[in-house]
């Protein structure tokens, strides 16, 4: 295979350096991480491949699975390709439930608080473009490494939160608080 070919640029004494080759990631290559036993995380494209403006990744979550609220520097869209995520997200003070099935899609800005589970009965499948990358980087260094993209047949017996709070710190995450209970979105998204 013929190595990726870079041009660079500078300007105002910083190095640029720009992808020239198209990226393709087949089915199933990863890698692979499992996020506190519930969450199987899968690598589609990393900053590598997009000069950090993009990752996507690829993520099946057992139903009451996700995060808490935390703030996160770089924007993260949704689009949930199988079950129902259910989104709390502050805004102007006040935090909005946002439930989100199949088909639909939800973006959080940078520096927005927010949290998520999966309220579907099943498992949820769903991808996360984070802009710029460094999300992809953050589950690599917060996660277990899986030689498959599914569920181990046992769940780690412990989860290592010391790994988790040194990934959030290194990846610039801030954990939350709700400034307020939640208000009624009216509904699903879409």
């Amino acid at each position: 295979m013929r190595a990726a070919v870079r041009r660079t640029t500078i300007r105002h004494m910083d190095i640029i350096t720009h992808t020239t080759q198209a990226s393709h990631t087949t089915a199933g290559s990863g890698p692979h991480h499992l996020m506190l036993g519930t969450v199987v995380v899968s690598k589609l494209l990393g900053g590598e491949a997009t000069d950090g403006r993009l990752a996507l990744v690829e993520l099946q979550g057992l139903p009451g699975s996700g995060p808490g609220p935390h703030l996160d520097p770089w924007t993260e869209s949704f689009y949930v390709l199988e079950g129902e995520l259910t989104f709390r997200v502050e805004q102007d003070g006040t935090v909005r439930d946002l439930v989100a099935h199949a088909g639909d899609s939800v973006s959080i800005p940078e520096g927005v608080g927010h949290a998520f589970t999966v309220t579907s009965a099943e498992p949820a499948r769903y991808l996360i473009a984070g802009t710029p990358a460094g999300i992809e980087s953050f589950f690599a260094d917060a996660g277990d490494e899986l030689a498959a993209p599914t569920f181990p047949a046992e769940a780690p017996p412990t989860f290592d939160r010391e790994r988790l709070l040194a990934a959030f710190g290194k990846h610039h995450l801030t954990p939350y608080s709700f400034p307020t209970e939640p208000e009624s979105a009216g509904g699903s998204c879409g």
